[in-house]
């Protein structure tokens, strides 16, 4: 499986104009092109792809603490509790785990799903789920799976 952050209404920021905004463009179309001839291959080799939500994957610490800060190469973050990590080690964290959270609740039917909602309230938003989203909700699942495989 090979998981892709979804880039489709990816904008330009306000105040971009000129060549500035063409970069951004270049920029834009070239990740598109990259995501494009890695889906053609997978496909020609029997490879599943899929899509997130890109929002925060970035911004977010994996380990829940909160956003982070980033230096001014934009490479290495600080988090919250004062780690400090490499900024795309913690988004592919966070993009793996928003990844097997959606597929891990999918079997669910709803009222389940609102019921795991409940005892891990950072799974409603999908903008919000981080890698220790991913624990808590392995955690709170373990009783259940206990009881399923009983009966």
């Amino acid at each position: 499986m090979i998981v892709f952050e979804y880039l489709g209404k990816m904008k330009a920021p306000k105040g971009f104009y000129g060549a500035k905004k063409l970069r951004f463009k270049l920029r834009y179309w070239r990740k598109t092109a990259i995501q494009n001839k890695v889906t053609e291959m997978a496909h020609y080799n029997g490879i599943s792809i899929s899509h997130i939500v890109a929002r925060n994957t970035s911004a977010l610490a994996f380990d829940g603490s909160g956003y982070v800060t980033r230096n001014p190469k934009k490479d290495i973050v600080t988090f919250a509790t004062g780690k400090v990590y490499h900024a795309d080690l913690s988004a592919s964290y966070n993009i793996g785990a928003r990844y097997f959270i959606r597929e891990i609740l999918k079997p669910y039917p709803e009222r389940e799903r609102l019921s795991i909602q409940a005892k891990v309230p950072e799974l409603a938003k999908r903008t919000l789920q981080t890698l220790s989203s991913l624990i808590s909700l392995h955690l709170a699942l373990e009783p259940t799976a206990l009881v399923h495989s009983e009966v």
